[in-house]
């Protein structure tokens, strides 16, 4: 195993810069920091507080990497049912997990977040929320350093799983519900983020669906901000005749803004959360059991880190509204 001096040698460095870098002193040149890092990855280099205690870790260790969105005001339901559903699935698979959160990493290129994984004695890695603008995230996968499962993006390699819902199928379905009762003829389409995968899949559906059907279609990106939909809503909404939305969380915001507007328009949402008990009935939305999106993802880990062929599992979704009684307690 390689130690700290090894890679002051390589790097033409003394064992402290090393240290240095690896603790993100500020103190140290960009060209330094740079050797010192390939050097660190070159020579497979793990911090010896870290390889000592290797002995005693489990053989599997996953970290869940959840991406962060602070563009949500509510409390972020998606994101702790992947934790509640990944936990448990990986402590009963006896699989070691920590959790990751992209605020962490967000600042990190890719030497960094290389050294940071190893440090953490990762061999596995679930990651939810992956957009197109992540492209050190894109090309750890594509190196196929780790054990990857890749939650709604289409990633697959020979180390790379993916498990999803079909997106676009939801979207598609939704606006087909949306048609057998209110009929519209023009749509205010609130989407995603610019670059997301899930966006791009939902806007594809709903733009084919407005061409098969002869409907007006009008898109707006919402970022899944409950406040920007709400906006969006306010200045919009009375020019066509229903809003549907690419996430509830954003549907919220526009039913809450068309009844402060006083201007009935049906509403339609994507993804199924609870809070949509709370803000009265008749938003249909695409509901995830995302709790078992997780346990599946780990399921799929599990499956590649024992030599399973790398796959794409598709999961079910309904098509409905919900009440408040379902989700009360």
């Amino acid at each position: 195993m390689s130690t700290i001096k090894d890679v002051a040698k390589l790097a033409g460095v003394a064992p402290s810069t090393v240290s240095k870098v690896l603790n993100n002193y500020t103190n140290v040149s960009e060209e330094i920091k740079v050797r010192v890092l390939k050097s660190v990855n070159d020579l497979n280099y793990i911090p010896n507080q870290v390889a000592a205690s290797l002995s005693s870790k489990s053989k599997n260790r996953a970290g869940l990497l959840i991406n962060v969105n602070n563009q949500r005001q509510s409390i972020d339901e998606i994101n702790m049912q992947y934790l509640l559903g990944s936990t448990a699935a990986t402590r009963e698979n006896n699989i070691e997990s920590i959790t990751i959160f992209s605020t962490l990493i967000k600042d990190m290129n890719y030497e960094e977040l290389v050294i940071y994984l190893k440090s953490l004695s990762l061999n596995s890695l679930i990651i939810f929320g992956l957009n197109k603008e992540d492209q050190i995230l894109h090309k750890i996968i594509n190196e196929q350093i780790l054990k990857i499962v890749v939650v709604d993006a289409d990633f697959v390699n020979k180390s790379t799983s993916c498990v999803t819902v079909n997106q676009y199928c939801g979207q598609y379905d939704v606006a087909s519900k949306l048609l057998e009762t209110e009929h519209p003829k023009s749509i205010l389409y609130i989407a995603g983020k610019q670059n997301g995968y899930v966006t791009e899949m939902r806007l594809a559906a709903i733009r084919d669906f407005c061409i098969d059907n002869s409907i007006t279609l009008k898109e707006i990106f919402g970022d899944f901000s409950e406040k920007k939909a709400a906006q969006i809503t306010h200045q919009y909404a009375e020019y066509y005749d229903a809003v549907v939305c690419a996430s509830d969380l954003m549907a919220i915001g526009a039913q809450i803004q068309l009844q402060k507007d006083s201007c009935y328009k049906p509403v339609c949402g994507f993804d199924g959360i609870s809070l949509m008990g709370y803000v009265g009935p008749g938003i249909i939305t695409c509901v995830q059991d995302f709790y078992n999106i997780a346990v599946v993802a780990v399921e799929e880990l599990l499956n590649l880190l024992q030599g399973a062929e790398s796959s794409i599992k598709m999961l079910d979704y309904e098509i409905t509204t919900i009440s408040y009684e379902s989700v009360i307690i």
